[in-house]
């Protein structure tokens, strides 16, 4: 029997571009309650892989990400100084104040200290924006509902990490987002759903992470309307070794811009 409204905690790494407009989305809907924002600042968070970025596309690419990022900083400062009340959504701690949402940033949520504290918020679905880090047995089998989870690509393809580097790296004819169940693998679980965007006219990094994260932000309303409604199908989500990818490495990062690959 699914209540009338459930209680949900997102669990993601901090982002000034998409994700938090995607949280938005979820604090609108009228059958959910978002109870907690938080922000995983593992070391597989992008903002904590500078370096091989810097070693891969070079300074003047990174300068140039910095520069958005910076903007986007900036404008969330303002943001601050009125207590998020401008609506800009330019970080996770400002769309958790505009939903009325505890914030809490954490190293690593299958910690006991950070588990107890979820129990106490009695949350019944867990939804992940492609948090960076592989969630443990206590952590999935938390809320009613399990743990749910966007992943920027048309999984069972390019499972694992930084798929929008290795869709494009391979030079794949369709983009997408899946969101799936989670258990203790990455992007394992069964598919609840996808969708399906074009490559974008300018093909960078930058814009392919925009794009599907922000198709994923409306499909992951979708799954969780049809979860409530009690009509979710699962797909079998069949993720072979050679369909899982870890970080790329500085020679196949310069590979990637040697045939015109860009970071923004």
């Amino acid at each position: 029997m699914v209540p009338k409204k459930i209680r949900v905690a997102v669990l993601t790494q901090e982002d000034s571009f998409v994700i938090p407009g995607n949280i938005k989305l979820l604090g609108e809907l009228e059958n959910l309650e978002l109870v907690a924002v938080v922000n995983i600042d593992a070391a597989g968070s992008l903002v904590n892989k500078r370096s091989l970025f810097i070693k891969g596309f070079g300074l003047i690419q990174v300068a140039k990400m910095g520069i958005v990022t910076m903007f986007n900083q900036v404008l969330n400062f303002i943001d601050s100084l009125f207590f998020f009340k401008l609506g800009l959504l330019k970080s996770l701690k400002s769309v958790a104040v505009a939903c009325n949402s505890e914030y809490k940033i954490m190293r690593d949520p299958n910690d006991q200290s950070n588990i107890d504290w979820l129990v106490k918020l009695n949350i019944d679905l867990v939804v992940s924006f492609s948090a960076p880090c592989v969630f443990k047995s206590e952590l999935l089998k938390l809320p009613k509902f399990g743990c749910i989870n966007l992943h920027c690509s048309l999984l069972p393809k390019y499972a694992g990490l930084l798929p929008s580097f290795w869709a494009l790296y391979e030079k794949a004819p369709m983009l997408g987002a899946t969101v799936h169940k989670m258990d203790d693998k990455i992007d394992n679980g069964a598919i609840l759903g996808q969708i399906k965007i074009s490559r974008p006219s300018q093909t960078s990094m930058f814009n392919v992470i925009r794009d599907t994260k922000r198709a994923g932000g409306h499909l992951m309303i979708s799954v969780i309307n049809q979860i409530l409604s009690g009509h979710i199908k699962a797909q079998v989500n069949h993720v072979k070794t050679e369909d899982y990818y870890s970080w790329p490495t500085v020679s196949e990062i310069k590979a990637f811009r040697r045939n015109g690959g860009r970071l923004i």
